[in-house]
């Protein structure tokens, strides 16, 4: 499925993958919005991802304790973006497809 804000960016793929693993549907906790601009405007006035996250997980892990299927908030080119741990790095969409960010790069985690 191609990168698209509000159907298809880190967020919708994050409250996807928890729906798909836990039966959870978060989707209706987010905002609507459409494009990169809306996107940012609704994490902005959510506080954050972190705080949005949060809000909705509970209280993060480090990342250290991260497992596979955990929420993972990693930096990727100096923005933040929400992904799933695969193990070794989180898997998230990207512009061109989806993409691997090390673990290295992780500010926060949620155990799911």
């Amino acid at each position: 499925m191609p990168f698209a804000w509000g159907s298809n960016d880190c967020c919708t793929f994050a409250a996807d993958a928890l729906e798909a693993m836990t039966g959870r549907d978060l989707r209706g906790a987010f905002p609507v919005y459409e494009g990169a601009l809306g996107a940012a405007r609704a994490i902005e006035q959510g506080g954050g991802l972190l705080h949005l996250a949060t809000k909705l997980l509970g209280d993060p892990v480090s990342p250290k304790m991260a497992a596979v299927g955990d929420l993972v908030l990693v930096l990727n080119a100096e923005r933040e973006m929400l992904g799933i741990c695969n193990g070794t790095s989180v898997i998230a969409p990207g512009e061109a497809g989806m993409v691997l960010v090390g673990m290295e790069t992780a500010v926060a985690a949620w155990r799911i």
